[in-house]
């Protein structure tokens, strides 16, 4: 199968860790990879077949640009990938999804969770404020049990050609942001919220620079859905482990391995 994979890259600080992502994918050994980056800055990485050096007024859109160049790739690839170059994708990621994708319903689309790690274990840096599983949300097919993880951002997104031409319906893959339009009444009752400084749930629970994946998971009528019973398969790791040690101005939330491991065993009892 041909495999697409479109990485985002700003700068020169995250430089070695695009080069452990583009040998891991360049290992590939069921899937014929081809590699472009859009990047701000020159790059001369082995194993990049093509880059394209962009300068943009607002480089939050810089990896808005990567799912522009899979819709002009559609017709030539048999699987997509998006992802920042510091989150290492595994050939096993790629087989469950597409294994995934033959028993899930056409409206449910599976999905991945970020984690770093350290010598006390995992970490979870998505899991934090209100972002939690849904209790509810667990169906089973073929024996495999899913259930839906409310944060959908996982700075990556892995789609086959019949799924990202069935969000493309939904979705313009051309245009840079999707405006999310309000309505009147909406409006008002915003302001009337504001008024009687009622509790509100945060609208801006993403970055602009989120949209790329966040859009696909939460606009095109689809229900991300991860597999717990093969949750380890699921997870996506986030090479530079900051929020695990908090580094860089980084928060360090409380989403280490033991919360985690505790949810996904309440999970599986239901």
């Amino acid at each position: 199968m041909k495999l697409l994979a479109v990485l985002v890259n700003y700068g020169e600080e995250q430089l070695s860790y695009l080069e452990e992502v583009v040998n891991g994918l360049k290992s590939f050994n069921k899937y014929a990879v081809s590699i472009i980056v859009q990047s701000n800055v020159s790059l001369s990485i082995q194993g990049i077949d093509k880059v394209n050096v962009l300068k943009l007024d607002d480089y939050q859109l810089l990896p808005l640009t990567c799912r522009k160049v899979i819709w002009a790739e559609k017709d030539n690839y048999d699987v997509f990938i998006y992802g920042e170059n510091d989150h290492l994708f595994l050939e096993s990621h790629v087989d469950k999804y597409l294994e995934y994708e033959k028993i899930l319903p056409k409206n449910r689309i599976s999905g991945l969770i970020q984690y770093e790690q350290n010598e006390k274990g995992k970490y979870f840096p998505g899991y934090h404020n209100e972002f939690e599983w849904d209790y509810k949300s667990i169906e089973v097919y073929d024996g495999l049990k899913f259930a839906h993880f409310t944060n959908i951002h996982q700075a990556s997104f892995i789609l086959s050609k019949t799924q990202l031409l069935q969000i493309g319906k939904k979705i313009d893959f051309s245009q840079l942001a999707e405006e999310k339009k309000i309505s009147f009444f909406d409006k008002l009752l915003n302001k009337y919220k504001k008024f009687k400084n009622l509790p509100q749930k945060r609208t801006n629970q993403y970055s602009v620079k989120c949209k790329v994946n966040t859009d696909i998971y939460g606009l095109a009528g689809l229900k991300k859905m991860i597999c717990i019973s093969e949750f380890e398969d699921n997870l996506i790791h986030h090479l530079p482990n900051i929020y695990i040690d908090g580094l860089k101005g980084r928060n360090k939330f409380r989403s280490d391995s033991l919360k985690m491991n505790k949810a996904i065993k309440k999970l599986l009892k239901n």
